[in-house]
């Protein structure tokens, strides 16, 4: 997923410098609205903020770990590529002149496409935005043959660019967002370069999004992802494919509840239940994670003993639990028929 500058985006050098201070306030600096349109938490997930430790380690604006080594931009990611079928479009974030595109680049997962073959053209499918005053942005992994505009165009907020697709460095559907001022890395959630800075509590923070963009924004460090019911036990990797359980029928030999979730921390526990009728009940806790995961799945069912299921309603609720506070939670249901 690392994504580097070619021509038409500044080069990978320049992408790379950190250290620089503060720029929030620096004259010109855009107010930027979501560059997706989605409800962050539930129909877009933030995977990857900017990392901006410039040594050896990891960090996000927030303390945290939700990021990965040298990382430049802020990943707006769907729950599988199927979303990115329907057509979830990328959305200017500021006023600006279109500075350059790439279109055509097929929506393929990296570990199809391999690393080799995408020297130059990391960011696969995308746009870049100058706003003036050295600011401009970048949007990257977008949906083949989606993209709006062209080179020169003038662009306001909000506007349509294309859509979510995966194509270039990537290993999930998403668009990743690069804010660059003079060519160095912002991270749009702080208005801080690559400098080390964080802060414990991120409310304190005043970065360049605008205000319905702060409000939505809140820090997800660590959240469900999706959850759904099958008969079969799920492979994490085909789910970045399409998400979608097949619910289970009366005759199926195993019912499973499942969750994907991301931006874990060591110790965290996934609790799984769920309930339906004549009594049928699961209950299952995991042991607390050993490592930090930015990408988990949890599961938990039960085979079947009677000739069919039980006819009813099936509920089903996954918690991420972090010591004894709920983090984040979801539910899915589905019934089965007489």
């Amino acid at each position: 997923m690392r994504e580097m500058t070619d021509y038409w985006a500044l080069t990978a050098l320049l992408m790379g410098i950190a250290g620089v201070a503060a720029k929030a306030d620096a004259g010109g600096a855009p107010r930027l609205s979501l560059p997706i349109a989605c409800e962050p938490g539930r129909t877009c997930f933030i995977q990857n903020y900017v990392d901006v430790d410039p040594s050896p380690g990891v960090r996000d604006y927030a303390c945290g770990g939700a990021t990965y080594e040298a990382h430049t931009g802020t990943d707006f990611r769907l729950d599988s590529a199927a979303q990115s079928e329907q057509g979830v479009a990328v959305l200017a974030s500021a006023d600006g002149t279109v500075k350059g595109t790439r279109d055509g680049m097929a929506d393929m997962f990296v570990s199809q496409a391999g690393k080799e073959g995408l020297k130059g053209r990391e960011c696969g499918n995308g746009v870049v935005i100058d706003h003036g005053d050295g600011w401009e942005t970048q949007y990257c992994h977008m949906r083949q043959r989606s993209i709006a505009v062209k080179t020169g165009d003038t662009v306001a907020r909000g506007q349509r660019l294309g859509d979510v697709g995966f194509s270039g460095m990537a290993e999930f559907a998403h668009v990743h967002l690069s804010v660059r001022h003079d060519g160095e890395t912002i991270d749009p959630f702080s208005g801080r370069g690559r400098d080390g800075t964080c802060a414990v509590d991120p409310r304190e923070v005043r970065g360049l999004w605008d205000e319905a963009a702060t409000a939505a924004l809140h820090y997800f460090g660590g959240q469900v992802l999706a959850a759904s019911f099958t008969a079969q036990v799920p492979v994490l990797g085909e789910l970045e494919r399409d998400h979608a359980g097949t619910e289970p029928v009366k005759t199926d030999e195993q019912l499973i509840f499942f969750a994907r979730l991301l931006n874990l921390r060591a110790g965290d526990r996934i609790r799984l239940s769920v309930k339906g009728p004549a009594g049928f009940e699961v209950e299952s806790i995991t042991e607390p994670l050993p490592r930090n995961k930015a990408t988990y799945l949890a599961y938990a069912g039960k085979r079947r003993t009677l000739p069919s299921w039980p006819a009813g309603h099936y509920d089903g609720q996954v918690q991420l639990l972090r010591g004894t506070t709920v983090v984040s939670e979801k539910r899915a249901g589905f019934t089965v028929s007489d």
